[in-house]
């Protein structure tokens, strides 16, 4: 007997999907070299360890974001004030 989860087809279904889906990300030409990568390692990894590293680079690329925003906007200040 099999699994099945509301609206998402049986747990092997699933799994397919999700394999098809990292075997796209792989042959894709658009797909960045990291992301590529990345997907195939995380594929050999511990979910919930990848999820937390996941959680760590998010807020890394959040605040180098911020950072740069903040940046450019005193840049584009100071060129303002220069400007009058």
């Amino acid at each position: 007997m099999t699994e099945e989860q509301h609206g998402y087809g049986t747990v092997e279904a699933q799994l397919k999907r999700l394999e098809t889906h990292r075997h796209t990300i792989s042959i894709d030409p658009r797909a960045s070299y990291w992301l590529k990568s990345a997907a195939r390692e995380l594929w050999e990894r511990d979910t919930v360890d990848a999820l937390n590293d996941l959680d760590v680079l998010r807020e890394l690329l959040e605040e180098k974001h911020r950072i740069h925003t903040l940046m450019l906007q005193q840049m584009v200040t100071s060129h303002n004030e220069t400007q009058h």
